[in-house]
């Protein structure tokens, strides 16, 4: 991993994303960069204190200096908190999700929603875009617990291969368990004779087994844990998110209509988890 990217718009969620990227670009012994995108309204007057009592006008030269002074401290907080880590900022005009989208780097880190959030649980509409876009790993942020366990969503897309190496990494590198979760929701099961719904789990626990093996085998200091469930997906998810750490989920699975489009269960676990998510896309 070269660089871990962060989208900051001054909310204390996005500080928080902020310190998230920071510990995990530290463990993974690459840069972090924060990045602020910046974008004028319409310009209105907004007055000084009384001893300057001059107007000023809010424009994209005085957001950006703002802007400026607010990732400056954040970066002396990074920096004193992880001191050996490659710390850098920036501001740019733009849209936050086009200016966010187009900065290099293997993992984007947003917070769960910005400035103009209800509440931490609403997914904002610059993570909500990113999040869709593709191309890297999309973590949003919340301020759950950061020492549970890891959880992942497996069902036999790519998507998912691809989510399990993103937990296993990140459990590796935080020393957490790990657990993985097959989830079978067809409805026929519960019409099944028990000695057969027996089998049935069985069999998938040999998939999920099979899903699994070459990642234990990099990764054997993870302590896995596995578990197959007869019920959505999501709901699955999001039951055992409670304490998480962090959920990895592919973004989206088997049923997907396109690539950039996220399924049902990635967007479930998005708007509904109380710990940080991580969506995987295909590279």
């Amino acid at each position: 991993m070269s660089a871990v990217v962060v989208g900051f718009d001054g909310s204390d969620l996005a500080r928080r994303a902020a310190l998230w990227g920071a510990e995990e670009a530290s463990r993974c012994g690459c840069a972090l960069q924060v990045v602020q995108a910046v974008r004028a309204p319409l310009p209105e007057p907004v007055f000084a204190p009384m001893s300057a009592p001059v107007p000023e006008f809010v424009t994209e030269e005085t957001m950006s200096r703002a802007a400026e002074d607010h990732l400056a401290e954040l970066a002396a907080e990074i920096r004193q908190n992880w001191p050996d880590l490659q710390v850098s900022t920036r501001v740019q005009i733009g849209r936050p999700a086009e200016v966010l989208a187009g900065e290099p780097g293997d993992l984007l880190v947003l917070g769960s929603s910005g400035r103009t959030g209800i509440a931490e649980m609403f997914l904002g509409s610059t993570a909500a875009e990113l999040v869709s876009t593709g191309g890297r790993p999309v973590v949003v942020t919340r301020s759950g617990p950061v020492d549970g366990r890891v959880v992942v969503g497996v069902d036999g897309s790519e998507t998912s291969t691809d989510a399990i190496a993103f937990a296993f990494a990140f459990a590796a590198r935080h020393g957490r368990e790990l657990l993985a979760i097959h989830a079978f929701n067809d409805v026929g099961w519960a019409e099944l004779p028990e000695q057969d719904v027996d089998h049935v789990r069985v069999d998938l626990a040999k998939l999920l087994d099979e899903q699994l093996a070459s990642h234990l085998a990099r990764h054997p200091e993870v302590h896995v844990a596995q578990e197959v469930a007869f019920d959505a997906p999501a709901r699955a998810l999001l039951q055992a998110a409670d304490g998480a750490a962090l959920i990895a989920v592919g973004s989206h699975g088997r049923g997907a209509v396109k690539r950039a489009i996220l399924g049902s269960v990635s967007h479930a676990v998005l708007h509904h988890a109380p710990c940080p998510v991580a969506v995987v896309h295909r590279r």
